[in-house]
């Protein structure tokens, strides 16, 4: 058990105007993504992973992808993602926020 303030913990750059801040247990895995240099014209290239997903926006408003679907979600939506289908976003505004879950752990952010 930790907890974890957000001024506290180590903010990774992951790419560039993207960074995030991890919180884990031995399962399950939350991820504060912070997203600046919006608004894009277009949406980020889909990726897909095999892990399960849930995303929720806390700041700033985006068009999140899914599938063959594109809703336009703001502070407060929420989406769940199963494993294996393509997603992305665009961000509709200067500064995006997200909180993602993941199951199982994303090893290939702890490199």
């Amino acid at each position: 058990m930790s907890f974890t303030h957000y001024a506290d913990t180590r903010a990774e750059q992951f790419r560039e105007n993207a960074e995030r801040r991890i919180a884990m247990t031995d399962h399950l895995m939350m991820v504060v993504f912070d997203f600046t240099g919006g608004p894009q014209a277009q949406p980020d290239a889909p990726h897909a992973h095999p892990h399960e997903q849930t995303s929720c926006v806390v700041l700033g408003e985006v068009n999140f992808f899914l599938g063959d679907e594109c809703r336009h979600l703001v502070p407060g939506d929420m989406v769940a993602i199963p494993g294996g289908v393509p997603h992305a976003i665009q961000l509709l505004t200067e500064h995006v926020r997200l909180v993602d879950s993941f199951t199982p752990i994303r090893e290939d952010f702890l490199v």
